[in-house]
């Protein structure tokens, strides 16, 4: 299994999906997910490979590429998602993003091994 970053409380609270929900309706750069199947297109082959999309699963805005990327799955009480490449630094996009949805959900971003990150 991949390295994963998480926001989650630390009470152990879990965080409902209508938490989840109304977090991420007041965050910039990142919506709610349409519930209907995800495409995407392998860049090697161009084969079309089709995921349905979970209920609670969120898209982050990249302002490089500026399309929508489904990045964040809330999945039994607390979000996960695959770090970016710059997520190490703190100006990362995806970073700031989480900080701003932890806030809204008094949570923290925590990683596979425990650690905390501001």
């Amino acid at each position: 299994m991949a390295y994963e970053i998480h926001i989650e409380r630390n009470n152990g609270r879990p965080i409902s999906l209508n938490e989840w929900m109304n977090a991420v309706g007041s965050v910039e750069s990142v919506r709610l997910a349409d519930t209907a199947t995800t495409i995407v297109t392998n860049p090697v082959t161009g084969e079309k490979i089709s995921n349905p999309t979970a209920h609670g699963t969120a898209e982050l805005f990249d302002p490089n590429s500026q399309t929508w990327i489904a990045m964040f799955r809330w999945f039994n009480g607390r979000i996960s998602t695959p770090p970016s490449p710059d997520f190490e630094t703190s100006n990362s996009h995806q970073r700031s993003v989480m900080r701003a949805l932890s806030a809204q959900l008094g949570a923290q971003i925590v990683g596979d091994e425990g650690e905390i990150y501001e």
